[in-house]
This record gives structure tokens, sequence and C-alpha cells, in this order.
């Protein structure tokens, strides 16, 4: 299975501040996500479809995972730096 990735319109801002080296961290997680998306810590107990993820030791992502339509959503990008 491979799913989608759509990222929210707040995550978009925060990539143009992203140096290089996040950037790249962040794509290759994602990629990974891809392939596997229940490859990251649940958010909240009751919604196990809620996750979050870092990026190298560079930054957080939370996201949804749609396993229906085979999307995940990134809603939130926290950078470290």
């Amino acid at each position: 299975m491979s799913y989608r990735v759509v990222l929210a319109p707040s995550v978009l801002v925060n990539m143009k501040n992203l140096p290089d080296a996040a950037l790249t961290a962040l794509v290759e997680r994602t990629a990974d996500l891809i392939e596997e998306p229940w490859d990251a810590q649940v958010l909240y107990p009751e919604r196990r479809d809620y996750r979050q993820a870092t990026f190298g030791d560079l930054g957080l992502i939370h996201f949804h995972v749609d396993d229906d339509v085979e999307l995940i959503t990134i809603y939130a990008l926290v950078w470290a730096g």
C-alpha cells in the first residue's frame, strides 16, 4: 500500500524557513511514511489515526492517516531550529 501526502497550508509556509538539511530530512521521513504510515508515535490513545514523527533530530510533524483513501495529511510542522 502506498499513501498520498497532503500538506496543510501552514506546513507549506513553515517549510519556506527550513534550512536545506531539515528540508531533506523532512522529505526523507515523509517518503518513509508513504510506505509505512503507522511507523510513528500515536498522538491520542483514543485516536490512533493521529500520529507524530520526527524528521532527523531537526523537527517534528503531526499528521492524520486515512486508510480508506490511503491519504496522509500533515497538518503541523515544528522545526527545532
